[in-house]
């Protein structure tokens, strides 16, 4: 890959395109502050121009004039030919019309290829240079929490530095611990690993003490992963036992145990609440909540706790009220400057039916606005699965756009699942229906089976992978199984096989394998012949 022409700012531009795109091409560059021109080639469509072909037809003395030309990124092959032919540096540009602003703006700071889309490289510069923004502050953890300030989480290989110059950090709980066996702990413990989560935390049951499973708690979460472990308990015995096992934070004091947790906790931080959970002391109003806050950590530091971390508690929206709550969030930094806060996002995202991408990438927004260092999170509801990594990526996202002093956009890093940033598909040319014959589909009610059996297709969570199972025709158990992560590599391989015989029976095999795809992509559940969105 070459670097075209560093360090000059205004570049002339020649976009390549199809007789088709012409006009949306002309329209997407007219914003770019170089100077672009759009040349169409005798062509309807861009992705039938061949490198050979652009070569001839640009061999002429007006093209000479320009610093730079892309082709459009659906060109296969090597486009040095056309380099060789004209003189001119020769690159592939983005693959959609819609994405040549972002390229354009973004021209001397990538490496433009021959060979490989501009929308890749683009793509892959803003996710490279996010990854190590976050990777100097981590690698240079010490200096970076001595001239800032906070504190760590752990000791030794789990040590985990909490402070306003680094990333928020994202405590996992597993909730209702005491209910799994031992080996569901360790499974949930290892996914939320691996999903990126910085502390887990086991989560006890309210109101039903059981201290006597903690050491075995503790343990299955140590030996499964490598992270800090913290406990989610308001119960003094608990607490005990749990500090005796080696947790690394606890989750909670407030005014109603703290006198006799405060003598078993040494050196281990703890977060502290705006509550007597002993006496139903819970307040509303934030005013409220921030004085008894404050009144409590007071009365924590009184009893020789030091590490010390706020949670005036996120509440649900609409009941008892989203906005009261944050408002005690921004009334406590005002007031205290330096403690640090822990900002729950479960209370929000698990009560509310709406998709927790979104959610969680807004709260976590608010979380960086009112300076909170850690934000808590659990998987409890279906519709909470992937919310680990959600918080981990809007964690990231907000980091970035408070280095950047931007919004939370163009990053490198985003939640965005279902909806897209550019449009990229091509609009519908309804005058074609005059020109030639439309025929309305019509759904066939006669099934003939295929003669070389049926397919069963389900998704095996713990690997990522689709799983399909060929029974014969009349088989009661599979006689083979197709494995992968893609419709594409799945049905090729039944081909390949020869385990099917009728063409439709293929279609509707790339019909079920397609939702199985998007399925797994998305987290969503799947089942055959249900329809994946309803």
């Amino acid at each position: 890959m070459t670097r075209p022409h560093p360090g000059r700012e205004k570049m002339k531009i020649l976009l390549i395109t199809g007789k088709i795109a012409e006009d949306s091409l002309r329209r997407y560059a007219s914003v770019s502050s170089h100077e672009v021109d759009v040349h169409a080639l005798p062509v309807s469509v861009a992705a039938f121009i061949t490198p050979e072909y652009a070569a001839r037809e640009l061999s002429q003395p007006w093209v000479s004039g320009y610093d730079m030309i892309l082709v459009p990124g659906t060109v296969r092959g090597d486009v040095s030919s056309i380099e060789d032919a004209t003189g001119v540096p020769t690159f592939k540009g983005p693959t959609h019309a819609s994405e040549v602003p972002v390229v354009l703006e973004h021209i001397g700071e990538i490496e433009l290829s021959r060979t490989t889309t501009a929308t890749e490289l683009v793509r892959d510069v803003l996710r490279e240079r996010a990854i190590s923004i976050i990777d100097d502050v981590e690698n240079d953890w010490r200096n970076v929490l001595r001239e800032g300030g906070g504190l760590i989480v752990g000791s030794g290989d789990r040590s985990v530095p909490i402070g306003r110059e680094f990333p928020m950090r994202v405590i996992a709980e597993i909730v209702n611990a005491p209910t799994l066996d031992i080996a569901a702990v360790e499974k949930r413990a290892r996914y939320y690993e691996k999903q990126g989560a910085d502390v887990i935390d086991i989560g006890m049951l309210a109101g039903k003490p059981m201290p006597g499973s903690i050491p075995g708690l503790v343990e299955a979460v140590r030996s499964s992963t490598k992270l800090p472990v913290s406990i989610d308990t308001l119960d003094p015995a608990e607490i005990m036992a749990a500090v005796e096992s080696g947790v690394d934070l606890v989750l909670s004091l407030d005014a109603g145990n703290m006198e006799q947790a405060a003598p078993h906790l040494d050196d281990t931080p703890v977060v502290v609440l705006p509550t007597n959970m002993r006496d139903g002391v819970i307040l509303r109003t934030a005013d409220e909540r921030v004085t008894l806050l404050e009144k409590n950590i007071s009365k924590a530091r009184g009893l020789g706790i030091q590490k010390i971390i706020a949670d005036p508690v996120l509440e649900p929206a609409i009941k008892p009220g989203l906005m009261e709550s944050l408002r005690a969030y921004q009334l406590f930094r005002t007031r205290n400057p330096d403690t640090p806060m822990l900002f729950g996002l479960g209370n929000v995202t698990e009560l509310i039916d709406a998709d927790s991408p979104g959610v969680n990438g807004l709260l976590a927004a608010l979380a960086l606005e009112v300076e909170a260092e850690l934000l808590f999170i659990p998987e409890y509801s279906v519709k909470a699965r992937g919310s680990v990594r959600e918080t981990v990526d809007a964690s990231r996202m907000m980091f970035l756009a408070r280095r950047n002093e931007t919004p939370p956009k163009d990053l490198g890093v985003d939640l965005l699942v279902l909806k897209e940033k550019r449009w990229t598909e091509d609009e519908y040319d309804r005058s074609n229906e005059a020109k030639m014959r439309t025929v309305d589909a019509v759904r066939e009610a006669h099934f003939t089976p295929d003669e070389r059996g049926w397919f069963k297709i389900q998704i095996d969570r713990e690997s990522s992978m689709i799983i399909v199972s060929h029974y014969a025709e009349k088989g009661d158990s599979p006689d083979a199984i197709v494995r992968g992560r893609s419709a594409e590599e799945i049905y090729q391989t039944i081909i390949r096989e020869g385990l099917i015989g009728k063409m439709e029976h293929a279609s509707y095999m790339g019909l079920e394998l397609g939702k199985a795809e998007i399925a797994l992509l998305l987290g969503r559940s799947y089942s055959q012949d249900e329809p994946l969105f309803r």
